[in-house]
């Protein structure tokens, strides 16, 4: 599999797996009802501005890692290609384990579906930096 067609495609899966903090930010029913999963049905201001940063903050990280993953297709050297890919690999098992982790466990976590996009996305990028094409 070509190799910028996996940045590409973990590109897209990063995005849908930030879209419920996308939507949290631009919806305040979204919000609360994301917010009420993890603190209960009626959350404390704390609770809520706590949730207000992690979603921008975790936000943020995402579009970075967006562009980061769009900006490594100029590259064309097969070699450094794979490195990045192996490390853009641990960034995104660094990413994927908490969420991993708190399923696991059975802590309020992320939908299981993102949790598994996370898990396809490391799937790709290991795959990308050990077999991966120009």
């Amino acid at each position: 599999m070509k190799i910028k067609t996996i940045f590409k495609t973990c590109a897209v899966l990063f995005l849908i797996q930030g879209l419920p903090l996308f939507l949290s930010v631009f919806f305040p029913e979204f919000k609360m009802m994301l917010i009420s999963e993890s603190f209960g049905a009626t959350p404390s201001a704390d609770a809520v501005t706590m949730f207000e940063t992690f979603a921008l903050v975790v936000g943020l990280f995402i579009l970075g890692v967006f562009f980061l993953l769009i900006g490594v297709t100029s590259i064309s050297e097969l070699e450094t290609l794979k490195r990045l890919s192996f490390l853009l690999f641990v960034l995104a098992g660094f990413f994927a384990l908490p969420d991993l982790i708190g399923f696991i466990n059975g802590d309020p976590t992320a939908p299981l579906p993102i949790i598994i996009l996370g898990l396809i996305t490391l799937g790709l990028l290991y795959y990308g930096s050990k077999k991966g094409t120009v």
